[in-house]
């Protein structure tokens, strides 16, 4: 593999905010106290170059989890089986490594942080709620090898940090909320480059883990409601060098919503056809009435790009542009694929339905209700939105009203796919949300609208299966609070999923019966990793963040839950 082209330093090299010029800082801290005195040289001998073959046949090491959503086809399933429906009782928590970002800011610090780490060779890289990247020692119960600030520094309290990180050859790709993606030496923990993809005081900033995707990182950023359009774009992963970018709201700059379109989840790459498909969020002003369907017919949709030419084959649009709902379709897609079947793509839409669209050309293969609450009356069988219907759904007599299903029912990770059952594991929240009046006004975005929400403490939390084939809904199993992390799915037969009052819960593949539970008594947006140390099965994930903002989630007193905290939990079955 081609290195790098510029020389590693001792030093951490960034762009100053301010002068635009090269600074020299302090290298990241790599010791944080005496309980933790063995550092990176050590921890790191015998490292491997993270080959794009290795990427490419990622699940051949189930041993690690080398992406964000595990494998290049979002799938979110491990090979590993030694924790099972016969042993999941004996799992029993190892260790836990406390991590920053208990800020108490405005916007996005007030919420739970879906973050999820990379696990290579016995070591855990996770980011953490102040955006620092950290490497942890799994043979040493979670220490510290080092600790990156990535550039996440003196930022407005609204940037959030980046959900996830990527590996290339001998680095771990990192962005960072002020528009940036970065290098880090995975040894020494320096930042090597730095490369500006845009720019935060025009609204823009990054929270999608980034995709490396052969020789090139793609990145997908926006603005959601401070004003920014989405895009995505191509990053040479040897020079740097811009590729190509894709507009998320409209081709050809077509006039329409001032931002949205967002990209707040990585995209999935099929190899076989080149393409990768990332989901967009909503336009945004919302309620403004020339967001018309013409300026954002990308908005609310999976997009296929070509990876080489940044050319976009297709796109399919699960809801309008012009649906003042604030529906978002951001959330993952998975490529399923079965030995003798067409792949599929698979979403579990913000607006209720569950989608399979033909990889090849976008086209509708089935849409399938999978929330219980109301909804439309039925999809469009040509271009697969939803028809409008009264008391619901696409809607303009938005005020007062009972949103239906609930928007801020989608969650971050969404679904898993099993090759093992064949079947899409998606998860969400139940019932309805009511917007009131008055609209939102704030200094710092003059004449944006928005409402507020209220009524969401009775929602229920579900997790669908589906036959991505067939669109058959198979199981459903219904929780008491939302699951806003998504789910993994592993050789053992067990899907896991996380509920929002921080009860971890391992289901069977097959009906979703609940085979295991335990509580951490915090709040959690996140599914859980899987990856074998030592030779021992664990699970990691991270419980709490800070409280979710009262008046936009669920915390009723029946949630039972602690002061927040933002916790690295690795669990192992008991000796």
């Amino acid at each position: 593999m081609r290195r790098l082209r510029f020389s590693r330093r001792r030093r951490m090299i960034v762009r100053s905010r301010k002068t635009r010029s090269m600074v020299s800082l302090p290298a990241p801290v790599r010791c944080l106290g005496l309980a933790i005195v063995l550092c990176a040289a050590v921890a790191n001998a015998g490292a491997r170059e993270v080959t794009a073959d290795r990427l490419l046949h990622a699940r051949d090491e189930p041993q690690n989890w080398l992406m964000h959503l595990g494998s290049y086809d979002g799938a979110r399933y491990s090979g590993l089986d030694a924790i099972n429906a016969e042993t999941v009782s004996q799992l029993v928590e190892l260790y836990s490594v406390p991590l920053g970002g208990l800020l108490q800011g405005g916007g996005s610090f007030q919420d739970a942080l879906p973050i999820s780490p990379l696990v290579e060779d016995g070591f855990l890289y996770i980011v953490d709620g102040n955006g620092r990247v950290n490497k942890l020692d799994a043979h040493r119960r979670g220490a510290v090898v080092w600790r990156n600030d990535a550039g996440q520094r003196d930022l407005d309290s609204w940037l959030e940090p980046s959900r996830g990180l990527a590996f290339h050859g001998d680095y771990v790709i990192a962005t960072s909320a002020d528009g940036h993606l970065h290098w880090i030496d995975k040894e020494t923990g320096e930042t090597a480059r730095s490369v500006a993809i845009g720019d935060p005081t025009e609204g823009y900033t990054i929270v999608a883990p980034p995709l490396v995707a052969g020789d090139r990182i793609i990145v997908g950023g926006g603005g959601f409601d401070r004003g920014a359009a989405g895009r995505i774009d191509a990053i040479d992963a040897e020079t740097g060098d811009h590729l190509w970018r894709v507009d998320t709201l409209a081709e050809g700059g077509a006039p329409g919503p001032i931002g949205g379109g967002t990209i707040f989840q990585t995209g999935v790459y099929d190899p076989a056809t080149g393409l990768t498909v990332w989901g967009t969020g909503a336009p945004v002003p919302r309620f403004a009435p020339f967001a018309g369907d013409a300026g954002a017919s990308r908005s609310n949709s999976a997009i296929a790009i070509d990876v080489e030419t940044g050319a976009v084959r297709w796109h399919f649009q699960y809801v309008p542009g012009s649906d003042p709902n604030g529906f978002s379709e951001a959330g993952t897609h998975q490529l399923a694929a079965l030995d003798g079947a067409d792949p599929v793509l698979m979403h579990f839409g913000n607006n209720g339905y569950a989608y399979a669209l033909d990889m090849a050309d976008g086209s509708l293969r089935s849409a399938t209700g999978h929330v219980l609450g109301p909804l439309w009356p039925g999809v469009d069988p040509l271009d697969g939105r939803p028809e409008t219907g009264e008391g619901g759904g696409l809607d303009t007599a938005w005020a007062n009203r009972a949103d239906c299903p609930n928007i801020l029912g989608d969650p971050a990770y969404v679904a898993a796919f099993s090759p093992r059952t064949g079947l899409a594991y998606g998860a969400g929240a139940d019932g309805c949300l009511t917007e009131n009046l008055p609209v939102i006004k704030t200094y710092s975005a003059p004449g944006w609208l928005g409402a507020y929400y209220a009524g969401a403490a009775g929602n229920l939390g579900m997790l669908s299966a589906i036959d991505p084939q067939t669109g058959a809904l198979v199981a459903q199993r219904l929780f008491d609070f939302p699951v806003h992390g998504g789910a993994l799915a592993t050789a053992g037969g067990l899907v896991f999923a996380m509920t929002a009052e921080g009860t971890l819960h391992a289901l069977d593949e097959e009906t979703l019966e609940p085979v295991w539970s335990r509580k951490f008594g915090s709040l959690a947006p996140i599914p859980p990793v899987t990856f074998e140390v030592d030779g021992q099965q664990r699970i990691a994930i991270v419980v709490g963040g800070n409280a979710f903002t009262p008046d936009l989630s669920y915390r009723p007193p029946e949630m039972g839950i602690s002061e927040p905290i933002f916790v690295l939990v690795v669990l192992g079955l008991r000796s």
